[in-house]
């Protein structure tokens, strides 16, 4: 055998084609049937908040009765589920995980924000003013809030609270920071957060007409709780404990007859 043909092997054994990682990096980690989920996550939750939140608002008024809420509460299991499945593929599930300062930040914010809501409160929805209407309505939905039983409704309402910013932050914003990038992405999920609250002005209205409260908290809010998320590295757990404390601390501690 001559040296030629010795060396011929080796100079057979070439790489035949490089690993396509991009095409690998393009294909959603998400069976096919969650595929189209996936892709319109952000409109399927504006869409079913939407409805969901205008008759929950309509009927808690005929019914006098917190019982319809347990439909805002069932909706965003469902959601909150499909989020986390969805951090889960990611490979995101850390970001449920409080770091140390997390909550302690979460609970600065609360603290700025049930502020804020006050002084609203005494300069525009106040007892004598024209707008206290606004407030009575959103608190008439929720029964006497001055019950003994109003502790219960605090802490489910806390955990609505969670789970609606587990669905937003954690799901929908992500999902739009995915495909328009982190500062539009942001700012699109304020809105559809907010929108998604338009139909309670019909739902919360009365003798002053149209009620745009939970409109203006929920843009306020948001943008706040959006900026925590930003701030906190896209860490979720500041984000729900400081949600679920503000909606505690504004039923545990009602703004109505305040003022």
């Amino acid at each position: 055998m001559t040296a030629s043909e010795e060396e011929e092997p080796e100079a057979s054994v070439i790489p035949t084609s490089e690993p396509s990682f991009a095409a690998e990096a393009e294909e959603p980690p998400f069976p096919a049937w969650l595929r189209p989920l996936d892709r319109f996550f952000p409109a399927v939750v504006t869409l079913f908040t939407t409805v969901t939140l205008y008759w929950v608002m309509s009927r808690a008024a005929m019914t006098a009765g917190r019982s319809p809420f347990s439909l805002v509460f069932g909706l965003y299991v469902v959601l909150g589920a499909v989020t986390v499945f969805r951090l889960k593929a990611r490979g995101e599930l850390s970001h449920l995980r409080p770091r140390g300062g997390d909550l302690t930040f979460g609970a600065l914010v609360t603290l700025l924000l049930y502020g804020s809501t006050y002084v609203f409160h005494v300069l525009v929805t106040a007892p004598g003013q024209p707008r206290y209407e606004w407030v009575l309505q959103l608190y008439l939905r929720l029964g006497n809030p001055f019950a003994e039983d109003r502790h219960w409704v605090a802490l489910f309402a806390a955990a609505i609270g969670a789970l609606e910013e587990l669905t937003w932050r954690g799901g929908v914003t992500a999902a739009l920071e995915e495909r328009l990038g982190l500062g539009m992405g942001n700012l699109l999920g304020v809105a559809l957060y907010a929108s998604a609250h338009v139909a309670t002005m019909w739902a919360l209205s009365g003798a002053q007409g149209l009620n745009p409260v939970l409109l203006l908290a929920s843009a306020g809010c948001g943008a706040v709780w959006s900026y925590l998320r930003f701030r906190s590295d896209q860490q979720l757990a500041p984000v729900l404990f400081s949600h679920a404390l503000f909606t505690w601390s504004v039923v545990e501690f009602p703004l109505f007859g305040r003022g």
